[in-house]
């Protein structure tokens, strides 16, 4: 009697066909397109990881956020000893316990890393025209700065083709506002950092 065929399942032919660059999984508060279709435009041959936009729904809350990705790591069979990684993108919002909760993660240890903006994402698209250290009060307030350079902005636009050829001096811009708020001791994230970005470190990742 001849013996069956050896049988795997979906996770062994996936660990099996494992790619040849390591993963970078990203995920951001809720429905908003603003994050993944930026960096969407950096899967290019010469990135050095595979990268995986994970879409956790309604979700803003940075625990159901990480929790949310924790099992994205787990179905993707992610290995941090491979060189994955993860990490969650975040508005502050000038929220002081938004920001005491995302220290409280980063305490834990776990796989992921945050990305935090206070109060948006887009003080890293600013920092493409301009350093300031304005204070802004909310993300409206950045927005409408953010249009004086860029009039066409909307959230729908592809802002990775906007603004490629600027991306050098954005880095420079986030290095000099993250020295800025060093000098002045303040625990990481906090409110009193105002504009921040810390996006620079991950599109670092993906240059290199």
């Amino acid at each position: 009697m001849s013996k069956p065929g050896r049988s795997f399942s979906s996770k062994e032919r996936n660990k099996h066909s494992r790619k040849e660059k390591p993963l970078i999984i990203i995920t951001a508060e809720g429905r908003n397109e603003t994050e993944s279709q930026y960096f969407n435009g950096f899967r290019t041959a010469e990135c050095p990881y595979i990268i995986r936009y994970h879409k956790s729904g309604n979700v803003t809350d940075p625990t159901k956020l990480a929790e949310s990705i924790r099992k994205r790591w787990d179905a993707e069979e992610a290995d941090a000893r491979s060189g994955d990684k993860a990490f969650v993108i975040v508005d502050l919002d000038n929220q002081d316990g938004k920001a005491k909760e995302i220290r409280q993660l980063q305490a834990q240890n776990k796989i992921e890393e945050y990305i935090v903006s206070n109060p948006c994402f887009e003080v890293w698209y600013l920092l493409h025209y301009e350093y300031s250290t304005r204070l802004y009060m909310n993300a409206d307030a950045v927005i409408r700065d953010l249009k004086k350079c860029c009039p066409d902005y909307e959230k729908t636009l592809d802002m990775y083709s906007v603004l490629r050829d600027k991306l050098d001096e954005a880095i420079a811009n986030a290095e000099k506002l993250e020295a800025y708020y060093e000098a002045e001791v303040h625990p990481h994230p906090d409110v009193n950092c105002n504009p921040y970005t810390d996006v620079h470190r991950l599109v670092k990742l993906l240059i290199k």
